[in-house]
């Protein structure tokens, strides 16, 4: 699945990132580790994926638009004009365009709070494919998630990002991670092969 980047790009790199030669590879399995500085950019990028509202969140929506059609019905009718003129209908734009710009002033403000809370200053992030399996830095946290093939789920290729989301992971891979697109477009088409399956508890023909 491919996603185009939502919102602003990322800001500039704070730290090389390069692929590194595996160091753990205790039983024959790593076959190559990247390790990159996740960033606030890097949450943020997250966050501004095109994500399904949740109900409470479209009710309030639904909410916050309704409480302007009550502004809009309580304002003098010297400010509203005549109902159904040019006034009343540019007086109503004007007040669903404030709205609205409050509410993506108000998303933004929310989006960088997230971002601080779930990447408060620059830490180590790396990504690592096995024979079997890959794992990579969780952008809340400081876990490593190793994902077997039908663990994997959704795989977003974006202008700066690889994002890997299942219902409990949610791994950001910086594509200043790789040393070229090539590298990072031959990351993704390995993700998408893993997901494909198929899985070992399926039959084989």
């Amino acid at each position: 699945m491919t996603s185009a980047a939502i919102g602003q790009k990322p800001g500039p790199e704070t730290a090389p990132a390069f692929a590194s030669a595996p160091s753990r590879n205790f039983d024959g399995g790593l076959l190559e580790r990247y390790e990159f500085t996740l960033t606030r950019a890097d949450a943020l990028a997250y966050l501004r994926l095109r994500q399904e509202w949740s109900g409470r969140a479209k009710w309030a929506l639904g909410g916050w638009f309704m409480a302007g059609g009550m502004v809009f019905g309580l304002l003098p009718d010297a400010i509203a004009g005549p109902q159904g003129s040019w006034q009343n209908w540019g007086v109503f734009g004007a007040v669903m365009a404030v709205q609205f710009a409050l509410l993506l002033i108000a998303m933004q403000l929310w989006q960088h709070w997230r971002a601080a809370r779930m990447v408060p200053v620059p830490r180590p992030g790396e990504y690592e494919e096995w024979i079997d399996c890959v794992a990579g830095t969780e952008i809340d946290s400081t876990d490593c998630a190793y994902l077997s093939p039908e663990l994997i789920g959704q795989v977003l290729d974006t202008a700066t990002h690889i994002f890997i989301l299942n219902s409990n992971t949610r791994i950001v891979i910086p594509k200043r991670a790789f040393a070229s697109a090539a590298q990072a477009q031959a990351v993704v088409a390995r993700l998408h092969e893993l997901a494909a399956g198929p899985f070992y508890f399926e039959p084989q023909d």
